[in-house]
């Protein structure tokens, strides 16, 4: 079968490795870098510059652990230039993949002609049995009236590409991206504030991790203003919508973003889209036209790079005869702000608001010998299960809770028990005790506190 694939980032690259592994002819059309926005400009180059900061915590802090550290700087080129090497070294990464599975990789933008034939700039037509749509996402470019300049009002893409620490900045938005550029410019050296129109950061994630996400960054000395807008934009900074003027020599938008769709024709063979402009897919990825499917941002169904993966996955499965689909219930989220944050399944508040009586168990890593010794105790890990005490949500913040999410994944995943958790050993001294501690609590057996 011959499979044409139009963008090259985590849903479609992973998509093309699949299906020239089940032997059919693929091509890929990318029109900028393989790996897309998660590879270049966003999950994989925050990672890194959160790496350097991290290091220069540790750095900050080595005092508490007996060592002096009397005499050091920061090359913030040479950061950004790790950075450019990290994701170089990625991209080639893939494109030596596609190379040996014998993916056809073209470079260009392409634009559908019919439900069978693609355009690509570089002259091409490129037929295929299946076309499948994996363009993802933009940065959102303007709020109202104020619009990315990047010059005073910058993109979270500007900010990755420009080795630059401004003496303080405003960030507007407090979700994921939010936070981690705010603690990557906080650890930098910058004052940061931060502008959110709901009640509380990181919105989407369960209400305590929030607050205790909100007084770690207030301790950091980064200024929330929250229930809040920014109306106007002046020369040293912003009025916002209270009337309250702060500081900033930089406003970084992170506020969300758009399907990428544009020239791409959809409109003409009158593909299907919802009012935000993202491709609408039946629960098996099609479109509305049967061998035409989407998957990752460009559907806006769940934007993250892992599903996007995972969606191409199961895309090329169906087009294969089978009728998969995914459960988006189980998708695990990661922030790498500092303290970082990992979650999977319901928050506390969505269980109450679907009639379920959640039992809790939470345990601090306060409590926890191995966070003490590695000085890092900021957080907790918090089990939500339902009467029956299988566990339907999980949400951490800590030392690494990234790592950590992966047990508590599978156990939502399973509808594993909190006696079943709580009665698997776990390594001493290591973080995951911390999960197998709020299982006890949440069985009201609670070992190492109170």
């Amino acid at each position: 079968m011959n499979i044409v694939i139009i963008g090259g980032g985590p849903g479609g690259y992973v998509t093309a490795l699949r299906g020239a592994q089940l032997g059919h002819n693929i091509t890929l059309i990318e029109e900028d870098k393989v790996g897309g926005v998660c590879l270049n400009r966003g999950c994989i180059p925050t990672k890194a510059l959160l790496s350097a900061s991290e290091r220069l915590n540790d750095i900050r802090t080595a005092r508490d652990f007996g060592i002096e550290v009397n005499d050091y700087k920061v090359d913030i080129n040479s950061v950004f230039k790790r950075k450019d090497q990290v994701v170089e070294q990625l991209v080639r990464g893939v494109e030596y993949l596609l190379s040996t599975r014998k993916v056809r990789l073209i470079k260009g933008k392409a634009k559908l002609l019919s439900n069978t034939e693609v355009s690509v700039s570089n002259g091409e037509v490129i037929k295929g049995d299946v076309i499948i749509i994996a363009t993802g996402s933009l940065p959102v470019t303007n709020i109202g009236d104020i619009r990315i300049d990047n010059d005073r009002i910058i993109s979270s893409d500007y900010a990755l590409s420009i080795p630059y620490i401004p003496k303080d900045i405003i960030v507007i938005g407090a979700g994921a991206i939010g936070v981690e550029f705010a603690t990557f410019y906080r650890d930098m050296g910058s004052e940061v504030s931060i502008v959110e129109m709901m009640p509380r950061i990181v919105p989407t994630e369960d209400e305590e991790i929030s607050k205790v996400l909100e007084r770690v960054l207030k301790k950091k000395g980064i200024k929330l203003y929250l229930n809040n807008t920014v109306k106007e934009v002046t020369e040293d900074g912003a009025i916002l919508a209270n009337g309250e003027h702060i500081k900033g020599e930089k406003i970084l938008i992170a506020v969300g973003r758009r399907p990428n769709t544009e020239g791409l024709g959809i409109e003409n063979l009158g593909i299907k889209t919802n009012s935000k402009g993202y491709i609408e897919v039946n629960e098996y990825l099609q479109t509305n036209i049967p061998n035409i499917y989407a998957i990752g941002d460009v559907t806006g169904i769940s934007l993250f790079a892992h599903v996007a993966s995972h969606q191409g996955l199961t895309a090329i499965e169906n087009i294969l005869g089978d009728k998969k689909r995914l459960d988006y219930n189980t998708v695990p989220k990661a922030i790498f702000c500092e303290p970082q944050i990992g979650s999977v399944g319901l928050t506390e508040e969505q269980a109450k608001a679907q009639g379920i009586n959640p039992v809790i168990g939470r345990f601090p890593f306060r409590a926890l010998g191995y966070a003490i010794s590695i000085g890092k105790w900021e957080g907790m890990v918090k089990l939500v299960a339902d009467e029956s005490r299988e566990i339907i949500g999980a949400h951490i913040i800590g030392p690494y809770a990234s790592i950590l999410l992966g047990e508590v994944g599978l156990a939502v995943k399973e509808r594993v028990k909190l006696e079943e958790l709580a009665n698997t050993i776990h390594a001493h001294p290591t973080l995951p005790e911390a999960i197998m501690e709020a299982s006890f609590v949440g069985l009201n057996l609670p070992l190492h506190i109170v």
